[in-house]
């Protein structure tokens, strides 16, 4: 071996063995997953009153690991949990504004009727619904239901109550007459005696279990309206510090938001006679730009990342820039179609 090599060769082994990965979170405004067109400007929203065949335990809970069948159930029951996850979505979107105009057809629009398979509401339903409520669209909760257990506790489990919800909703266009999207959504929510730091409330009274319906009832129907409503998720993305003084600088600024100052930092390394370094500036570079909103430098950044890792044909390096590369176009086809909506 060329001993003249042999520093710079375990100069870089030791940088790659000592080089630090933080995962940094940031807040990106995403766009509502439903693509609702810019004109639709009324929605009507129905139930649909379908039921599984197996779906028969509306007037049953699980105690413990016992079912138990109840004795004073209202005879509307059903109708209840569907009007409170109806109120849900709709009070949700008219916060939001996402329509114009909201409403609620009557419980009883459509028979109680079962089957193994739920087909869609035919074309002359949707159009005839349409046109009674002056509505552009039609949002079926295609069937919905609710189960409650209580945990009495017992030694060290503390008492507890759970309801989980299981919906199924339909969107349909009433112009055109065809559905846009079937959705099922399954969600569990729990009561116990803990407050939000984790300190246990001995005197915390849990809802008993139709309060307790009712409420993850409505959620249900708050959760399925977020779909049609831009909103901010946290999402995390990867940068590196290997060990030298500039990087770890960059890191702290990049920390206190001070971009343009990690980035001048970064830009000394980021040529290409920096080696391995190089990869390490230009996808931290890329990074500061996103958080800069400018998505094409971040993107000039990381593909010229790529280039040069492609090289050193390292595949840590690759896989990683290549996930950001992914996650940079979804974030692309999200500012898009937030311009549309």
């Amino acid at each position: 071996m060329n001993r003249r090599l042999f520093p710079g060769i375990l100069l870089l082994v030791l940088l790659a063995a000592c080089t630090v990965y933080k995962e940094y979170p940031i807040e990106v405004y995403k766009p509502g997953e439903v693509k609702v067109s810019p004109d639709a400007e009324r929605v009507a929203l129905v139930y649909r009153n379908f039921k599984y065949p197996g779906d028969t335990l509306l007037h049953y809970y699980r105690k413990g690991s016992r079912l138990v069948k109840t004795r004073k159930d209202p005879a509307n029951l059903d109708s209840m949990m569907v009007f409170s996850c109806l109120n849900g979505f709709a009070k949700e979107l008219k916060n939001n504004e996402v329509f114009d105009e909201v409403k609620i057809f009557p419980y009883n629009s459509f028979r109680r009727h079962t089957g193994e398979t739920l087909p869609e509401i035919p074309p002359g339903i949707i159009r005839q619904m349409g046109e009674a409520a002056g509505s552009d669209w039609l949002v079926a909760l295609e069937t919905f239901s609710c189960f409650f257990t209580t945990h009495p506790g017992a030694y060290e489990q503390p008492e507890a109550n759970e309801v989980v919800t299981v919906a199924v909703w339909g969107i349909y266009d009433a112009r055109h007459q065809k559905q846009v999207e079937r959705k099922t959504l399954i969600d569990t929510l729990v009561w116990d005696k803990y407050d939000a730091q984790g300190n246990y409330q001995r005197g915390t009274r849990l809802p008993p279990r139709i309060k307790s319906l009712q409420i993850a009832s409505t959620m249900a129907g708050e959760k399925y309206a977020e779909r049609f409503y831009p909103s901010w998720e946290t999402v995390y993305r990867m940068y590196s510090v290997p060990p030298l003084p500039d990087f770890s600088d960059a890191a702290r600024l990049f920390e206190d938001g001070k971009w343009d100052r990690a980035i001048a930092l970064w830009k000394k390394y980021a040529p290409k006679n920096q080696g391995r370094l190089a990869v390490n500036a230009r996808y931290n570079l890329a990074l500061a730009y996103e958080m800069k909103d400018d998505i094409p430098m971040a993107e000039k950044w990381l593909d010229a990342a790529y280039e040069l890792a492609l090289s050193y044909r390292d595949k840590d390096d690759l896989k990683m820039i290549r996930a950001y590369q992914k996650a940079l176009d979804v974030r692309k086809k999200q500012i898009k179609r937030l311009e549309a909506q």
